[in-house]
């Protein structure tokens, strides 16, 4: 399989992935990825939730405002409540199972993509609201189940800021992982046999010569890449990744022709990291317009072609998505499963979350939902199940 090597470009890596994927398009067998048994860890539950954007009080910036963490501990009482219920028949029946944890997509705060000190402050506040509320792991917050969170846009895109600095020394404290990046941002761990992987904003490299993605991507290829091949290897295990940005709209050709793009910044004060804004006048050289250059997405895809990925999960489109993913095509027939989880928090008059279960040899994903301006309220909105069931299988999938 080919491997992200230190100082290697995706230039070098995409070559070398394309001419190891070529064994397989000519009928070369890849038998040996799944000759160890894969443990199918029947009953394994967790909820996925994302942008949740907990809000600071514009005037008073060191004041959480109370309809947005309101509107938090409501989803925080459903989530503690829900296991033990009965789901409809119709989607299956049977008891909603006890969660080993709660995913976070990002977006965790609202005000960390915005300049100036106020903002900085309000960032703080809504940081320290959400660890307070949610905890980390299941005993410190209102929270009861332990909570894995990455970072989104609304976190910290234009570098290290208290959301950043707060998950890295989050990262160090969380129990159980089997590896966490150099930069402390990435983690990975294992439920049952299942491998888990949180990678943040975007997926790529940012450092050589092809367009870069407009957010930085804290190097989560190169994490990605070692990752795979130290904790999951040939085994054949099923990996779930978790991500913030949703892949379909950046799943297009990557220009590899470019080559030399400068890394400057068309504005004043943000050279040092690979971010666009809209408010300058003109796009800085080599960084991509889009907030995942399409040479990242590509390289993503390489990486999990050796892989048994079972599902990835993004939120940002505060709208349910449920795509395959073959790498390039939008809307394709096959491919990896892709979830996108609808806003849990702000924004709307409806929100949701993910209900996932391992049953049998599938991920079984099922969402529920609150309609209604005052969100997950008991008294003035309505919660309800989808009325669909999306099922993903865990055994004999590869991202070819």
């Amino acid at each position: 399989m080919a491997v992200l090597r230190k100082g290697q470009t995706r230039r070098e890596f995409l070559g070398a992935s394309a001419r190891a994927s070529a064994g397989v398009a000519l009928g070369w067998s890849s038998k040996s990825l799944f000759e160890q048994a894969v443990p199918t860890a029947d009953g394994l539950a967790f909820f996925v939730i994302s942008d949740t954007h907990m809000l600071a009080e514009s005037a008073a910036p060191g004041t959480i405002a109370a309809p947005r963490f309101a509107l938090n501990e409501r989803l925080v009482d459903v989530l503690n409540t829900l296991p033990g219920q009965q789901l409809p028949a119709g989607l299956g029946g049977g008891t909603i199972a006890l969660p080993r944890g709660v995913l976070h997509l990002g977006d965790i705060a609202d005000s960390g993509d915005k300049l100036g000190t106020d903002h900085e402050r309000m960032t703080e506040t809504e940081w320290l609201a959400h660890t307070r509320l949610y905890g980390l792991t299941g005993t410190e917050g209102q929270l009861r189940y332990p909570i894995y969170e990455l970072h989104g846009n609304h976190d910290t895109p234009r570098g290290g800021n208290v959301v950043l600095q707060g998950l890295i020394a989050r990262n160090a404290r969380r129990r159980g992982l089997t590896n966490i990046s150099p930069n402390g941002l990435h983690y990975s761990w294992n439920w049952d046999g299942v491998h888990f992987v949180a990678l943040g904003i975007v997926i790529g490299a940012n450092q050589d010569d092809l367009p870069i993605s407009r957010y930085g991507s804290y190097d989560s290829l190169a994490f990605l890449v070692q990752d795979l091949r130290t904790h999951v290897g040939d085994s054949g295990r099923p990996v779930i990744l978790l991500q913030h940005v949703d892949l379909q709209r950046y799943s297009v050709p990557c220009d590899d022709t470019v080559t030399g793009g400068s890394r400057a910044m068309c504005c004043e004060g943000m050279a040092k990291i690979a971010w666009h804004s809209k408010d300058c006048p003109k796009h800085a050289d080599g960084i991509s317009m889009s907030e995942w250059s399409a040479c990242d997405v590509r390289a993503y895809h390489r990486a999990l072609a050796p892989y048994n990925v079972a599902a990835i999960f993004h939120g940002h489109l505060h709208a349910r998505r449920t795509d395959a993913w073959d790498g390039l095509s939008i809307a394709a027939a096959r491919g990896i499963p892709v979830f996108g989880a609808k806003n849990a928090g702000a924004g709307g008059a409806s929100r949701a979350f993910f209900y996932c279960r391992i049953e049998g040899a599938d991920l079984v994903v099922r969402e529920y939902q609150s309609i209604g301006e005052e969100g997950w309220s008991r008294s003035q909105s309505e919660m309800r199940w989808e009325q669909a069931v999306w099922r993903a299988p865990l055994r004999g999938r590869t991202a070819r």
